[in-house]
This record gives C-alpha cells, sequence and structure tokens, in this order.
C-alpha cells in the first residue's frame, strides 16, 4: 500500500501533551521538544487558552497555528510570546545582547477564528539604574524581551490573523529579518511606546498588508536607528535590535539599511503625538525603495495630537545624511485628525507622494523641512 503521509511536515496539537499537573509553559515545552525530530512541523493551539510565562521558541521550518483561542502572558513575565530559537542567551546579561544569534529560516505564527496574543495583567518592576527610580518594565528603554512577538536574522516568515492587547513595548519587532509578509493584525496599545509593527536594521523585501490598531505610538515604524552596542545606555536599559551585537563585530553598515518595503492597506487611529506609519533614519543606514499606499487615518474628522498619518521624525540621534531616505513611494493617504497629512522632517531625494485628501479645514497635505526631493501630485 502507497502511503503519502509527509514526514517532512507533521502537524502536533498542543492539547495532546496537556497535563494537569504541569504549567502551561511546561505542556508547550513538551510538545515542541516532540516536534523538533521533524524537518518541518505545525503547531496547533486549540480547545483552550493558554497563559505561558516564558517565550514561546521556534526553531527552522515551524508553522504555528493558533485556532480561536488566546495565549496570554502570566503576571510578571519579562519576555516575548514567540520568538526565533537563535538566540544564545548570556547567562550573565540573559536582558542583553545575546552571544549569538544564527540565522533562522522559515517560520510561519498564524491565528484564525479570533486568536488573540496578550500581555499580563501585572507588569513587573525593575530599579532603573540610570534614572535611579522603580518603574514598571514597560516601553523600549526596556530592550527586546518587551516584544510580543520577536523575530530577528529571520528569512521567509509570515506573521498573520492576530489581535493583540495589553501589549509592554511594540507589539511585534523584525532585526535584520527579509522575504516577510505581515499582515491582517488588529492592534491595541495604551503603554509607553505602544508601536505595532516595528521594522529595524537590516530588514529588506517584506509586506505589511492589513493592519489595523488603536496605538499609543507609531502603528508602523520603518526604522533603521540603533542607539548603541553597551548598555545601559542613557535610559536605555537594555537593547532594542539583538542582533546588533554585529556592529561590535564589524558588520558592513550597508548591511543594516531597510530596503524593498511594502506597506498596505493601513487603518490607524490615535489620540497621541503618533504616526501611522513613521520612517526614521539615523546613523548612516539608508531607507530606500519604499512604497506606502492605502493609508487612512482611523480619527473621526477632528483636531487632534497626532503628528502626521505618515511621517518622519526629528531629533532621535545623528548621522542622517540628506537622501539617506531615498525612492520612495506614497499613494492613497487619508487624513482626517492630523494637520499635517505628511511629514518629512529629513531632506530627501526621488518621494513622489500621489492622492492625499487632508480632510481637516486648516490642515495641510506636506510639511517638509526641504520639498526639493519630493513631487506632490493630485493631492488636496
Amino acid at each position: 500500500m502507497f502511503c503519502n503521509q509527509d514526514w517532512n511536515n507533521n502537524v502536533v496539537r498542543v492539547m495532546d501533551f496537556y497535563n494537569w499537573q504541569k504549567t502551561d509553559s511546561q505542556i508547550i515545552d513538551e510538545c515542541l521538544k516532540f516536534s523538533s525530530g521533524f524537518t518541518s512541523r505545525t503547531i496547533v493551539f486549540d480547545r483552550r487558552d493558554w497563559n505561558i510565562d516564558q517565550a514561546i521558541l521556534l526553531q527552522d521550518n515551524t508553522t504555528v497555528i493558533v485556532d480561536g483561542v488566546m495565549i496570554k502572558q502570566n503576571n510578571l513575565m519579562f519576555d516575548n510570546i514567540f520568538r526565533g530559537d537563535n538566540f544564545e542567551i548570556d547567562p550573565q546579561n540573559p536582558n542583553g545582547f545575546p552571544l549569538k544569534i544564527r540565522p533562522i529560516t522559515n517560520i510561519r505564527i498564524m491565528g484564525k477564528n479570533g486568536a488573540k496574543l496578550e500581555g499580563p495583567d501585572i507588569l513587573p518592576k525593575m530599579m532603573h539604574p540610570t534614572m535611579g527610580n522603580e518603574q514598571e518594565m514597560v516601553g523600549d528603554y526596556w530592550g527586546w524581551r518587551n516584544f510580543q512577538v520577536c523575530l530577528s536574522r529571520c528569512t521567509n516568515f509570515e506573521l498573520a490573523g492576530f489581535t493583540y492587547t495589553k501589549p509592554r513595548s511594540w507589539a511585534n519587532s523584525f532585526d535584520r529579518c527579509s522575504y516577510g509578509y505581515i499582515h491582517d493584525l488588529d492592534i491595541t496599545s495604551t503603554v509607553k511606546n505602544g508601536d505595532g509593527v516595528n521594522i529595524r536594521l537590516g530588514c529588506n523585501n517584506i509586506v505589511i498588508d492589513h493592519i489595523k490598531g488603536h496605538t499609543s505610538d507609531d502603528l508602523v515604524a520603518i526604522n533603521s536607528m540603533t542607539v548603541g552596542i553597551s548598555y545601559p545606555s542613557s535610559r536605555y536599559v537594555y537593547p532594542l535590535d539583538p542582533s546588533s551585537y554585529l556592529i561590535g563585530e564589524g558588520e558592513d553598515i550597508n548591511e543594516r539599511d531597510i530596503y524593498n518595503i511594502i506597506v498596505s492597506n493601513v487603518l490607524s487611529s490615535t489620540s497621541l503625538y503618533s504616526h501611522g506609519v513613521a520612517l526614521l533614519s539615523r546613523n548612516g543606514h539608508k531607507i530606500y525603495n519604499i512604497h506606502i499606499h492605502d493609508i487612512i487615518d482611523g480619527n473621526p474628522v477632528s483636531s487632534s495630537n497626532r503628528l502626521a498619518v505618515i511621517g518622519s521624525y526629528k531629533g532621535y540621534s545623528s548621522g542622517y545624511v540628506p537622501g539617506d531616505m531615498h525612492n520612495i513611494r506614497i499613494n492613497h493617504v487619508v487624513s482626517n485628525s492630523a494637520k499635517k497629512a505628511i511629514v518629512f522632517n529629513d531632506p530627501v531625494k526621488d518621494v513622489w507622494i500621489n492622492h492625499v485628501i487632508q480632510n481637516r479645514v486648516d490642515g495641510v497635505v506636506l510639511d517638509a523641512v526641504d520639498s526639493e526631493g519630493i513631487t506632490v501630485t493630485n493631492s488636496k
């Protein structure tokens, strides 16, 4: 009899490893160890919500399906929900730069039927080493373990289908990742630095599509800034982009450029100083070949503190050379509450903006520190 069972793509349900005497993280860990013997695997979370106290670590060639349930972080947890298993953690400094992050490939994290990722109800606290006071460990001062999904040095990946609540910083962060598809996410954040999707140093060939959110910071950020390679650094206690230890190993600066990024179908609402899509190029790291389209301000037509629907920041470190951001196309943007629909606070080159609708009666389509490299058409 011919057997067409594919040994290389086995489906394993976490629920099959359920044991009431074990924590959910122990059950998940046992399931992952069981499935590690396959060349590739699909891990299914279903039937019940799962409450974790450590990150779920994904090896190469892994698909995760969260089907109609929630994965929630336990109180006081200081770690990701999902991370690649490619980090070699420094036992002397487990929240700092890893000793090494090996390249990883073929990771899919998929939600369906109302899948949710939720942070803890009670946040951990720590004495801030440079500010000298005890703080809740939320926001970007506290580094990469605060992200709900953290992928680093990952090629060929997909993240889709989740509703996010109670994130502790950026909901999702990607550094030195390529050939990715991030789509169909709904993100609600209220904390400091509550970004939705953050594309960091060295990312390329990524599509970001159908992102919705009411966030306390930028819903989508394309951000090539780095703080440094030694921590604490000013108010930053731990590093945000874990693979930037490579800078100290002599990485070519061009490897840190961000390019070939598509951002589309974004619906962003906020009451704070933030953007629907943000751009930040610093430290000689370039951003180019960017297509941003169908970006809608989800606020009602009104006055608000929103910085812009699409904008580049000023400040935040140095090292920008005019034109470091170039070859950018922006099409179909609707501003309901931002006085400035699009803002460029750095001189750019070869930027074309088309079909911007500014619904604020006192608003403008574009505010640019230097408009020479920018073309605007079919906008009002």
